[in-house]
Formats: C-alpha cells, sequence, structure tokens
C-alpha cells in the first residue's frame, strides 16, 4: 500500500527518516543521527518535497520523494522523482514500481505536463525499473553541476 505524505505527522517523519538514513547509506554518506529528519521536516513543511511511502504488511518497505519545478517556457509545472528506496527485504515485489506509480499519478492529477528522474548510469535496476515504468531517455540533455561551498552564517 502507498500513500501520499501530504502533511506527514511527527511519526510518520521518523519512520521515513529511518529508511532515508538507510537510503543515504547506501549511496556512501555518512549516518548523522536526527540530520535527516530534520532535514525531511523542513522540506515537507514548507511544500518543497512530497513524501510518498509503501508499506507491505504494516512495515515500511520503502519511500519516494518528489518536488514539483517550475516549467516556465510552458508556463506549468513538472514533477521530479527525486529519491526512491526500496528496503533490501522487501525488493523485487513490486515496491519500486508501486512508488512509481503513486508518484506518476499524484504528478498527473497535479496537471504537471511531465515527470521526470535521473539516476546514475550504472544503476542498471533503477534504470530498467524507469524505462518499463515508460520513462525514456531525453536526448540532447546534458546535465550539469556546480558545487557551492557551505555557507558561513
Amino acid at each position: 500500500m502507498v500513500a501520499q505524505l501530504d502533511q506527514p505527522t511527527l511519526a510518520e517523519l521518523a519512520d521515513v527518516a529511518e529508511v532515508f538514513d538507510q537510503y543515504r547509506h547506501h549511496y556512501g554518506e555518512p549516518l548523522m543521527a536526527g540530520q535527516a529528519l530534520a532535514w525531511l521536516t523542513q522540506l515537507t513543511r514548507s511544500g518543497m518535497l512530497t513524501i510518498f511511502s509503501a508499506h507491505v504488511d504494516g512495515d515500511l518497505a520503502g519511500i519516494a520523494t518528489a518536488v514539483v519545478v517550475p516549467a516556465s517556457l510552458r508556463l506549468g509545472c513538472s514533477w521530479q522523482l527525486r529519491d526512491l528506496y526500496v528496503v533490501p527485504r522487501a525488493r523485487h515485489c513490486g515496491v519500486g514500481r508501486a512508488l512509481v506509480s503513486a508518484v506518476r499519478a499524484a504528478a498527473a492529477a497535479a496537471d504537471a505536463i511531465r515527470l521526470s528522474v535521473q539516476t546514475e548510469a550504472g544503476n542498471t535496476a533503477a534504470l530498467q525499473l524507469y524505462q518499463t515504468s515508460g520513462f525514456l531517455p531525453e536526448d540532447g540533455l546534458q546535465i550539469l553541476v556546480l558545487d557551492l561551498p557551505p555557507s558561513k552564517t
């Protein structure tokens, strides 16, 4: 069962933060007690981030996050699927696909003009999931990144 957490409670955010920490650790980020919860709380309360949670037999099995991005040329908005993580015990059971479907449905219900996702070129499991869910590579698109130093405040 997948739920969109529009106004998550602190308990829901704490559960999500635990899985979010697993996701970050999976990608080599250090675990920092309480920081994921604070970050998720700030971004969901500000409306900048929407969280989707998937439960299997009452246990949190996976999470996805999405953001709304202005689509200035089309005078609309698009959605971007930012994070998707399924806990190891729930993999290969359709949890990831259910999360992608829920984000897609929410984006469509919000009249988004598109849903995008990016992942590493070597993440074959994610690429297969996204491509079999209807996502297509965007020819001619180049992602450029500029890392900024931390603020001094």
